[in-house]
């Protein structure tokens, strides 16, 4: 996992890169901004994690910067949504605004990352980064502050991936209904042992919002109380569009069962 920087300029970044170098970072750079955000996700400790701690707003205009060139070359991208609700208004704000790294605009640096990229691809990069020295190992910055993120406390929101039935039907006991924390194929997993424990040790009066439509809308309700554990009865109380959340971006988060800021 890695951003490519052999220019401080993000574009002039970007515009350097081979096709698939490019497509890749668009990936790279979400899985990076989920690894800064969400709680439990994994990658925290990568040194292309750490080097972006507190920086999430710079790498989201990074990523931009990708996807931007990716589709002017004729490119189909569906990772634009995703890397943006990291850093919704970023794009409204002047680039000269958003914080970056202090590493950012450090020649050595940079010098280092265009000659990882002549060692990685030398027909495509010798004569674009005429003059650099070869075998250059990287530089991995270390963060001014250790940044670790945390589900978030009270009052929350409790997202659940799990199906339902449709509730947009006219079934009158579509309101009511039976969920259930899904099981894995890694059931035995310490994530998802931490899922299940948080999930059996949910009270009546609860609230648990479970993804429709992708992720585009979230049923919201209620627990009433206990089936057969580790199942629960379940009120549909509201439909909620993704934008009503603060952060989006925290429901990117892969885990079957996790908390976000109540809406």
């Amino acid at each position: 996992m890695q951003t490519f920087l052999p220019y401080a300029d993000f574009r002039q970044s970007a515009a350097a890169l081979d096709p698939s170098r490019l497509g890749k970072q668009r990936v790279e750079t979400l899985q990076i901004l989920r690894a800064l955000v969400i709680p439990d996700y994994g990658w925290r400790s990568h040194p292309a994690t750490r080097m972006w701690m507190g920086y999430v707003p710079a790498l989201t205009r990074y990523g931009l910067a990708m996807v931007d060139e990716w589709v002017q070359r004729g490119g189909s991208d569906s990772t634009r949504a995703n890397i943006l609700e990291f850093a919704p208004d970023v794009g409204a704000r002047d680039p000269d605004q958003v914080p970056v790294p202090p590493w950012l605009g450090d020649p050595d640096f940079h010098l280092r990352h265009r000659s990882r990229l002549i060692s990685k691809s030398p027909d495509f990069y010798k004569d674009l980064f005429p003059g650099t020295p070869a075998n250059l190992e990287y530089v991995w910055p270390e963060p001014e502050h250790v940044l670790l993120p945390e589900d978030p406390p009270e009052p929350r929101l409790w997202i659940l991936r799990a199906d339902i039935a449709d509730p947009d039907d006219s079934l009158p006991d579509n309101s009511l209904q039976t969920i259930s924390l899904p099981q894995p194929r890694l059931a035995a997993s310490p994530k998802y042992r931490r899922q299940l424990d948080a999930f059996i040790a949910m009270q009546p009066g609860d609230d648990v919002a479970i993804p429709l439509e992708g992720g585009r809308r979230f049923a919201v309700g209620r627990i009433q109380d206990g089936d057969s554990a580790p199942s629960y009865r379940w009120r549909l109380d509201e439909i909620l569009d993704r934008s009503a959340f603060t952060y989006p971006a925290l429901l990117q988060d892969p885990r079957l069962f996790f908390p976000v800021p109540a809406p």
